[in-house]
């Protein structure tokens, strides 16, 4: 099976000691540099997409023995000890050897002594590695070494999660390092330092998932979210970054594409690039390769200059019997370009292509319409970013219609035709290759999602390649209430049998790799705190049983996480190993996270879960929704059978009701307040922390973690985060009560609720901190009031309100 093994950890690396240990020496290979810190923090200097790796292995396996020593000097209080030495000069006394016999000399000469082979490393795959200790010589030496240099910084970062770090969220209050202060407190009282550096590993791991993080389309990263997935071993994210050789370094694929891809390449009012061989003023064009449409007209528009769609109509859907542009800002007036057409297929291809090849593509840049940021994706564009991407997610317009002409028709059904898109590009990426223009393979990314969900219902082409393509399978707008293939909801059920048409149905036409595409933080959440901690505990081996290797969920914030910092850790750890036993992983995270209020916050989780598990129904996607109906103020409010406003007799509701909602929101505040108040009455400066399984390294009696200072701030921001979504729920109860009095004819209480709804209303306007750091869509949402979603529904009150 696929997935990552612990074949022995025989381990007891924090021991009270009053000896002081003797030193010990991280050996990695330098290369030319001088020291680790020049070799580490080169990155910008690196050739990361060359076919040369060496240059690339140094640096990150460098940065590795940084990370090690910054940590167990940390966790030793040995301030002096774990020096960086090079390859080359391999020293006396005890040893670290980070990287594998491929390009490390001291893991060369001693890694068969501790019978670990180049062959078993590169067996594990790129990411997998082996920590191995051994006497050798009559020295002890441990080996760090991965299948790749990613596999080696992975290998370094689990060797210090089993020591006890932790890393919960990118915020630096929730870094957990043991006797961090501690050992700092002891060494100013001449006593010796708590733990001892003592290892006898025998680990051998590889992830479940290959790819693994999150779907992002915005320049909205920092180094800190950037350095925590790495040391979470996550390893997705987008191109759109400040600094693509860092996630290079920390071994983090970047993805480009989406959803735009029609609009910033084969735009219908975007000027024909070429010299039209029957139009007047194009003359300094490169020669036009196409031939000439029977629907040709000129400039239609007489604006002095030839757009595609006038150039080629043909290119464009036909839709009621005329061929139209096609692309719209109105999801439900947009239709894809007719992929029958080889012209445009062939233009189409060719523009992508020629981002990531020579870079100096420029794409349409809408005009002056910025609906969907396409000026910044189009100067991002223009300045090369595709050229860093591993992956190209090839999507077509979101839910979009297809052209109806009678050979796209012929073509099959969208899926079909959305199948020999991505097959015809795959072809056109080998050929660039081929010729020299492309050094370095592209994965594609299809979607099975909305109008291309349904699996395929012809064969594939022969020489389809399921290796360079993926189809990503997204549930949008399932149901959290139940876990995905609970068979009594009827939200996931269509989705349970298209994900079976992709990956299990014996007769199925698709055989290649799934990515699912999650949505623990999809647009229309913005950023409220569900938690997903017992649906994902069952998720994610259901989706691995049925064959997905890739995971990933869209939107994520990049800070500010509160309570959130669960999802992600959670979903990092699982993805790594889908065999992870939550429960244990809980108890380590709540009582090293919360220390002696750990039981009142696993409490308040688990009431959080039920307070926003039926988010969906309370914020859908999916029309008839709460939130549309309450902010045009109709009939019904509550029109989805999984959100009813209270329980009532003969009144079906599938998930919790509001009024529930609301309750379990109250028991919530409750409970933070029970835990800060816990945390502020304890005098002590630490606490005792806990493991996450009886196999590691540190236990629960030998660490001290998570200073007060620390345990506050955490709380004090899953307590902000928490307000946010408490006077969201109490906005929508308010508004909910002001309505049915109102309609029930008691105008003069449904007031009370209106005004409540009002001052609900300003606090929420002058939030702007909780839904930052998220994807701005438009910059639609600006505060947490705008997040409702139903911010008509004041207007609509007051009117319904007043005095005839």
């Amino acid at each position: 099976m696929d997935r990552l093994f612990t074949v022995v950890l025989l381990t007891l690396a924090a021991i009270f000691v009053d000896r002081v240990e003797a030193g010990v020496s991280i050996i990695v290979n330098l290369g030319e540099y001088a020291t680790a810190e020049a070799a580490g923090h080169d990155e910008a200097n690196v050739d990361w997409l060359d076919d040369d790796p060496r240059d690339d292995a140094i640096c990150t396996e460098a940065f590795a023995a940084m990370e090690l020593q910054k940590h167990l000097r940390v966790l030793t209080g040995r301030e002096d000890d774990f020096a960086i030495v090079d390859d080359g000069k391999i020293p006396e006394g005890e040893l670290i050897v980070v990287g594998s016999p491929a390009n490390n000399a001291a893991a060369e000469r001693f890694a068969s002594k501790l019978s670990v082979s180049l062959k078993q490393l590169e067996e594990l795959g790129p990411e997998g590695y082996r920590i191995k200790t051994g006497e050798i010589d009559g020295r002890r030496a441990t080996l760090i070494a991965g299948g790749g240099r990613v596999g080696t910084l992975y290998g370094a970062y689990d060797l210090l999660h089993r020591m006890g770090c932790r890393w919960f969220s990118p915020a630096e209050f929730d870094a957990d390092v043991p006797s961090e202060n501690g050992d700092r407190r002891l060494k100013h009282q001449g006593a010796s330092p708590r733990f001892q550096w003592n290892p006898s590993f025998d680990v051998v791991e590889r992830p479940s998932f290959s790819l693994r993080g999150f779907h992002a389309v915005e320049k909205r990263e920092t180094p800190e979210f950037i350095l925590w997935m790495a040391r979470n071993r996550l390893n997705f994210w987008t191109v759109y970054v400040h600094d693509q050789a860092l996630l290079r370094k920390l071994g983090i694929q970047m993805s480009c594409g989406g959803h735009l891809l029609q609009w910033l390449f084969m735009h219908a009012d975007a000027p024909y690039p070429y010299d039209h061989r029957k139009f007047v003023g194009d003359e300094g064009n490169p020669q036009d390769p196409y031939a000439i449409g029977e629907d040709y007209r000129g400039d239609a528009d007489g604006d002095g200059r030839l757009s595609y769609f006038e150039a080629h109509p043909e290119w464009y859907p036909l839709l009621d019997g005329r061929r139209i542009t096609g692309v719209d800002r109105l999801q439900s007036r947009s239709v894809n370009f007719c992929t029958s057409n080889p012209d445009a297929m062939a233009e189409f291809t060719g523009n992508i292509l020629r981002s990531f090849c020579e870079g100096d593509y420029r794409p349409f840049d809408g005009n002056g319409d910025d609906g969907y940021g396409i000026k910044k994706h189009a100067q991002a564009i223009g300045e090369g970013i595709f050229r860093g991407a591993d992956a190209i997610n090839l999507w077509m317009l979101d839910v979009g219609r297809w052209c109806e002409c009678e050979k796209c028709k012929a073509l099959g059904t969208p899926t079909d035709r959305n199948l020999l898109v991505v097959h015809h590009f795959d072809r056109a990426v080998k050929r660039a290759r081929r010729e020299g223009r492309l050094a370095r393979p592209i994965r594609i990314v299809f979607m099975a999602y909305s109008d291309v969900v349904e699996p395929p219902s012809r064969p594939l082409p022969e020489d389809f390649d399921y290796e360079s393509c993926t189809a990503a399978f997204f549930p949008i707008g399932r149901c959290y209430v139940h876990n995905f293939d609970d068979p009594a909801c009827d939200m996931n059920s269509t989705y349970r049998r298209q994900l079976d048409g992709w990956t299990a149905d014996p007769a199925r036409h698709y055989r290649g790799k799934v990515l699912i595409g999650e949505y623990y933080n999809v647009s229309r959440f913005d950023c409220l705190p569900g938690c997903f901690m017992h649906v994902m505990a069952h998720d994610i081996p259901h989706y691995y049983g049925l064959g997905a290797r890739q995971f990933h969920y869209m939107h994520a914030t990049t800070g500010r996480w509160g309570t959130k910092s669960l999802t992600n850790y959670q979903m990092a750890r699982q993805l790594w190993d889908v065999e992870t036993d939550c429960e244990a992983l809980w108890a380590d995270y709540f009582t090293r996270r919360y220390g002696p209020a750990s039981t009142t916050m696993r409490r308040f989780y688990e009431s959080l879960e039920k307070m926003f598990c039926n988010l969906e129904a309370l914020k859908a996607r999916r029309r008839p929704r709460f939130t549309y109906s309450l902010d045009q103020g109709i009939k019904p409010l509550f029109p989805s059978p999984h959100l009813q406003y209270s329980r009532e007799p003969g009144v079906e509701s599938k998930g919790p009701t509001l009024r529930e909602m609301v309750a379990h929101g109250e028991d919530c505040r409750k409970l933070i307040d029970e835990a800060m108040a816990i945390v502020a009455q304890r005098g002590q400066s630490h606490f005792r922390g806990g493991t996450e399984s009886p196999g590691n390294v540190v236990s629960a009696a030998k660490i001290g973690t998570a200073p007060v200072d620390r345990i506050r701030a955490r709380l004090a921001e899953d307590e902000r985060v928490f307000t946010y979504a408490e006077l969201t729920l109490r906005y929508y109860d308010q508004c909910a009560r002001a309505y049915q009095l109102a309609w029930a004819g008691g105008k003069e209480d449904a007031r009370k609720h209106y005004e409540e709804a009002r001052r609900v209303a300003e606090l929420l306007r002058k939030d702007t901190w909780s839904i930052g750091l998220t994807y701005t869509y438009n910059n639609q949402t600006q505060n947490a009031f705008d997040a409702t979603r139903a911010k008509g529904a004041l207007e609509k009150l007051k009117k319904l309100l007043a005095a005839p």
